[in-house]
């Protein structure tokens, strides 16, 4: 079975109603809760857990090889979110509108592109007896 909790203005219980039915119910058997608020996921300030499991959420980004590159543009050509930019015999590379989709090093005629990580958030999961509780932060 699965349950959702969603919408309504801020304060009306959504997170303590959520709570309630998880705790209640994993009296009984393994309930996992999702806490998805995007603003604040707080349900992890009323659990007393006793295990937690951290781990990083990370994105490809692409990164120039500058010995290789020879500043074609057709990585530029090729981005859609315009996160990379042909500037003569530069080529420059905005992390924040790239969408990780690996595209322009698959089209780089040298290979002088690959990627590198980069770390956007943390995904946590706490564990009491049977009762998991994920979020992100």
């Amino acid at each position: 079975m699965k349950i959702a909790i969603a919408s309504g203005k801020g304060g009306t219980g959504k997170t303590t109603l959520a709570l309630a039915i998880a705790i209640a119910l994993s009296s009984k058997k393994s309930v996992t809760l999702l806490d998805c608020d995007v603003e604040e996921p707080n349900c992890k300030l009323f659990l007393k857990m006793d295990f937690q499991k951290i781990e990083n959420v990370e994105v490809n980004i692409p990164y120039i090889n500058e010995p290789k590159c020879i500043a074609c543009g057709t990585c530029a050509q090729f981005c859609r979110f315009n996160a990379i930019a042909s500037l003569g015999s530069k080529i420059l590379i905005f992390e924040e509108l790239c969408h990780s989709c690996g595209g322009c090093a698959r089209v780089c005629p040298t290979q002088a592109i690959s990627e590198k990580k980069k770390k956007i958030g943390q995904f946590h999961q706490e564990v009491r007896e049977i009762l998991i509780l994920l979020w992100a932060q």
